[in-house]
């Protein structure tokens, strides 16, 4: 893309945006549906890298006050990230996720760091975009935003990213998608699937659940209620369906287990029986709180060393 000076206006007076239409501005930009905006020049060379290097470039060669300079963009991210520039008010907690992209590509075209600036302390990702966590993620790791990144991929764990087949796989692939390198799109996937490996490992630790009595103990019921926990854990990496009050509970498998009871067998104690159910049920959830959740830049693999 390039900017494109357009002949002198004549005849009829153009139409400029009510928000930039100041006579006293001494520079004349459009959008490319042809909409006109009046700035200083001073505020765009202070505001703008493109314009800065624009500027001097021209220098010393004779321009009209009525020179248009074409920006490639439509009128509707461009008068955004404009009124940005301006230090006019932009409500960018009402945007939505497809409109902070059309405004980011603006203004790195433009090259306007402090917009920039802006965008980023302003998005709240849990608020604002809470139906779109994977396509925030994209966007903070293409801009370098670490702590935006850090959490929608947060925010991303109650998503099967892993699944071709749920409701939402068609839509999840897409957003994977767009993530623009490979190294980030691999952090995430690893985040992910370390939470459950390390949940799925732990679960299985027979020192935290122990089956003492070798006369009563068939473990087939708290293996099976081991197998459900994991297939949760799979679907929803937040571990919500896990650790939300009375969620084990209402598991078929875990009412399985608790109707188990020590044997007459001296020193018999079933560990996953109704006399430990609520210790049982404090470690299961005390493992879902403690799983990690950051990202971890060796995480994107060989990327990370470039």
């Amino acid at each position: 893309m390039s900017v494109s000076i357009l002949p002198e206006i004549e005849e009829a007076k153009p139409q400029y945006h009510p928000s930039f239409d100041d006579e006293d501005a001494d520079t004349v930009l459009s959008s490319n549906d042809h909409v006109l905006f009046r700035l200083s020049r001073i505020t765009l060379r202070k505001s703008s890298g493109y314009f800065r290097n624009l500027f001097d470039s021209a220098k010393g060669q004779e321009t009209s006050n009525s020179t248009v300079y074409e920006i490639p963009f439509p009128t509707v991210p461009l008068e955004r990230v404009l009124l940005l520039i301006s230090g006019l008010p932009l409500a960018i907690e009402k945007l939505s996720f497809s409109e902070v992209e059309d405004m980011i590509e603006v203004m790195q075209f433009l090259d306007t760091p402090g917009p920039i600036a802006t965008m980023r302390s302003s998005i709240d990702v849990l608020r604002q975009f809470p139906n779109e966590p994977i396509s925030v993620y994209g966007l903070a790791t293409k801009m370098g935003w670490d702590e935006v990144a850090q959490k929608a991929a947060e925010a991303t764990l109650p998503i099967d990213i892993y699944s071709t087949v749920s409701k939402d796989a068609t839509r999840v692939e897409k957003e994977l998608g767009h993530i623009s390198t490979s190294g980030s799109l691999l952090a995430l996937f690893r985040m992910h699937q370390r939470r459950k490996d390390i949940f799925r490992q732990q679960i299985r630790d027979r020192t935290r659940f122990q089956l003492l009595c070798g006369v009563c103990c068939d473990p087939t019921h708290w293996r099976l209620l081991v197998g459900r926990l994991i297939e949760e854990l799979d679907h929803d990496c937040s571990g919500r369906s896990i650790s939300k009050p009375g969620a084990i509970e209402g598991m078929s498998e875990a009412t399985k287990c608790w109707a188990r009871r020590p044997c007459n067998t001296r020193g018999c104690d079933y560990r996953h029986g109704l006399s430990n159910k609520l210790d049982t049920l404090k470690k299961i959830r005390s493992m879902v709180e403690g799983l990690p959740k950051n990202l971890r830049p060796e995480d994107k693999g060989p990327e990370a060393k470039n």
